[in-house]
């Protein structure tokens, strides 16, 4: 037309432009569109319409707001140009700025209008305004529209308020392929699988599905583990000709390998004419999901023989199953090739990197780690204050919190979660409180997992008191709420309330869980309620239903020796369905001490222990302290000779006290302690004073073949007794006293701290590896059930 020296006119140009847009000639658009300024038509209104609608389309919105912002006169096409620009290219806020100008300027919106920032309004989840939207909708009479209902269904679907999109959906006179997908979609993205898969089958009967409906109603599939429905989908696919492209592919692989279909997750990826990462990501994934891990690692090693190398997504797959299978060695030459290809930058792989060395027990390559690390999200301080906690290096746990709050990080939910046990077990109560403040502030007290964390904090800290309070204020209590609270009365020896929380759960209508039954017969075991435990046994089979575990018969064990019934036990543990283990033979060995029928089933039982496990340090420990205790010396030297012919070490029995904000620690015999001359003078007196009360020290509790004076001296130089007496001197007569020991508290250091508590007129309240004592006027709250 130009060749012929033919000028174009207002008619020509918007052709040109829309031509341009539909080639993606962004060039060729910017040329036509200086002639259009050159020939005067900068403001026609047709003209700027369709130049505004093309730089939209190239995403030159810069560009297509000055087009806008010069043009004279406006109309509704300009308007919807604009704001639909903006809303397809994710500028939602500057879509809906256009449209309140327009709305201002007293524009009427139409279908079209309306369909543009419903869109906005979703993407941005404003509820309020997307309601007033609807209700204009049907003020102007687009109710009907087909656009318009199909943007309402996917506004509501965004908000999560699937009830409304269903509703629109169901009223709708014309449905489309849109429609069907969008209600589909939205059922999936929020696990509303069964729903997604019923609309599926519904709009089969009416309507073609496209592409699109047949990958959404896929990824349904896999969660559902629905193997057989997610087969026929696959199959309607092939006969009815959909081309499978990678995408559809690799949700293909998806599919069958959450469904546990390796088979045909591998043939769907064998038979791909191109594959890209994901395809390969998806492939090891599902052989790690269902725990192939050999099988994951063989495809890592294929996938980096091809030219699509692995990715952070791969190493980070790799990562965690080094982490699942506690592989050291693969995690280090792993991480040596994450550094070689460069991605030991990316933040994700890094903490993945992180919590795999401190998973693997490898502590100080996890510190290593974090101290390299120049960029640390939340998620970095969540993975080391955990791998810290988890490596019992508690201490450190709380030092990584204290740094984390001064470099001005605000703690989530997973920090409160990862230290409070750190507080657990060290019992440093005023930690714990500091946490609870922080719980307060950032307002996590209302979190079910917060409450129950708190519950098990307080309890282990020594605290019932403020262990109940939190579980009184809990508005939502769930199964574990109820279990921390009955393991709590269990430590504390309060076996009857243990029992009456247990009762008023089933009462709430909460069925209690494998878990909640071992925490309600280990109270029934710490007060001698016999009856009552075996009871809970019968009733977790007969009317819960659950199969009983090891940790079940070890608490039935337990509770049958503690009460002296050696004999039964032993029945007990032969007529088992299982195999036992050295855990429930270790409860019956715990209980053998100086009767005759004692001896004679701990040399049965000690023979037992040490065969079924023969590298465990515990179990020497165990069998020679009972050997010990009934006096059979030789036995005793036969089986430590033994423990150091295989390289074993006993773990040293230790106490500490918390004093003005100071831990001390105290180690059994240790005479290079804090005031050493002072807690041993200390101790000696109180022997006397014991002694006119009646005391007679239980030398069966020294483990060694030594002279008399020697064993006394022994029993006297036990860590907790050693703490005991530092906290006397170092507190104001009429203190509480709170001492935390590592062991299970010896039968004569159990007598002498009631004596110490009735002699001194101070309560003592001492945990040790079972559960709390409180002592009182020379009387222990366990009543000698521990």
């Amino acid at each position: 037309m130009r060749n012929l020296n033919l000028k174009p006119d207002n008619f020509t140009f918007p052709s040109v432009i829309n031509a341009c847009a539909g080639s993606a000639d962004i060039e060729m658009g910017k040329i036509v569109h200086d002639c259009v300024l050159e020939m005067g038509f900068g403001s026609d209104l047709f003209i700027c319409n369709s130049l505004i609608d093309m730089y939209a389309r190239f995403s030159c919105l810069d560009e297509a707001r000055d087009v806008f912002d010069k043009m004279p006169q406006k109309d509704i096409v300009t308007w919807n140009s604009l704001i639909s620009g903006y809303s397809a290219n994710g500028e939602w806020i500057k879509a809906l700025e256009i449209y309140h100008q327009s709305r201002i300027v007293g524009l009427i919106p139409d279908s079209f209008t309306v369909s543009s920032v419903l869109l906005a309004f979703g993407s941005l989840l404003n509820f309020e305004e997307g309601l007033i939207t609807h209700g204009l909708v049907r003020k102007i009479g687009v109710d009907s529209d087909r656009l318009v209902n199909n943007g309402l269904i996917s506004m509501y679907c965004k908000f999560e308020t699937l009830t409304d999109a269903q509703r629109i959906f169901d009223e709708m006179g014309d449905r489309d392929t849109v429609s069907w997908n969008t209600m589909i979609c939205g059922y999936s993205l929020f696990g509303l699988f069964t729903d997604a898969i019923k609309m599926f089958r519904e709009m089969i009967i009416r309507f073609k599905p496209d592409l699109l409906t047949i990958t959404a109603v896929l990824r349904a599939c896999g969660p559902m583990k629905a193997l057989e429905f997610g087969k026929s989908v696959h199959e309607y696919m092939k006969n009815n000709c959909f081309e499978c492209d990678t995408l559809a592919s690799n949700i293909l692989i998806t599919m069958y390998a959450k469904c546990g279909d390796l088979r045909s997750s591998s043939k769907v990826f064998d038979q791909m004419a191109f594959r890209d990462s994901v395809s390969w990501n998806s492939l090891i994934n599902g052989y790690i999901d269902n725990a192939c891990y050999h099988e994951g690692i063989q495809l890592f090693k294929m996938m980096n023989e091809t030219e699509v190398k692995p990715d952070s997504v791969t190493h980070v797959m790799l990562l965690s199953v080094c982490t699942e299978l506690v592989d050291l060695i693969q995690g280090k030459e792993l991480h040596c090739s994450i550094t070689k290809m460069g991605f030991d930058s990316n933040l994700t792989v890094a903490n993945a990197i992180l919590d795999m060395y401190a998973k693997c027990g490898s502590l100080e390559d996890s510190l290593k780690q974090f101290e390299e690390m120049k960029i640390r999200d939340i998620v970095t301080w969540n993975t080391i204050i955990s791998g810290s906690v988890h490596s019992g290096n508690c201490g450190l746990g709380l030092k990584i919190i204290s740094q984390m709050r001064t470099e001005g990080l605000i703690p989530d939910l997973a920090t409160i979660l990862g230290i409070l046990p750190a507080c657990s077990f060290l019992a440093t109560k005023k930690q714990g409180k500091e946490i609870h403040g922080c719980v307060l502030k950032f307002g996590f007290d209302s979190e079910v997992p917060i409450g129950n964390a708190l519950i098990e904090m307080y309890s282990k800290c020594g605290s019932l008191e403020n262990a109940l309070r939190v579980f009184k204020f809990m508005e939502v209590r769930d199964v574990v709420t109820w279990t921390a609270l009955v393991s709590a009365y269990g430590m504390y020896g309060e076996g009857k309330k243990a029992l009456r929380a247990f009762s008023e759960m089933e009462s709430m209508g909460i069925f209690p869980d494998h878990i909640a039954f071992v925490a309600v017969i280990y109270a029934c075991s710490h007060s001698g309620l016999i009856k009552e435990g075996l009871q809970c046994f019968e009733r977790m089979k007969k009317i819960y239903k659950i199969e009983s575990r090891t940790e079940h018969y070890a608490c039935v064990v337990d509770l049958l020796s503690r009460s002296g019934l050696l004999e039964e036990a032993e029945k007990f543990i032969l007529e088992m369905p299982l195999k036992p283990d050295a855990s429930i033979w270790g409860a019956l060995l715990s209980a053998c001490r100086s009767t005759t029928s004692g001896s004679q089933i701990a040399e049965r039982v000690s023979n037992r222990i040490l065969e079924l496990d023969p590298n465990d340090s515990g179990s020497y420990v165990l069998v020679s302290n009972v050997y010990a205790g009934l006096g059979k010396w030789d036995q005793v030297g036969r089986i430590r000779k033994s423990m150091k012919g295989r390289g074993l070490k006993k773990e040293m029995g230790c106490s500490w006290i918390e004093i003005r904000n100071r831990v001390y620690v105290f180690g059994t015999g240790n005479r290079f302690i804090e005031q050493s001359e002072e807690v041993y003078k200390l101790l000696k007196r109180l022997a006397g004073l014991m002694a006119k009360e009646g005391y007679v020290a239980d030398q069966k509790f020294v483990l060694h073949d030594v002279e008399e004076d020697e064993k006394k001296d022994m029993l006297c130089g036990h860590s907790e007794r050693l703490a005991i007496a530092f906290g006397l001197l170092n507190t104001s007569p009429g203190t509480k006293l709170q001492i935390m020991k590592n062991l299970r508290v010896c039968g004569d250091c159990h007598t002498v701290t009631k004596y110490i508590s009735k002699i001194m007129q101070r309560e003592l309240l001492v945990r040790d590896a079972n559960r709390f004592h409180v002592f009182k006027d020379g009387a222990c709250s366990c009543g000698d059930f521990w």
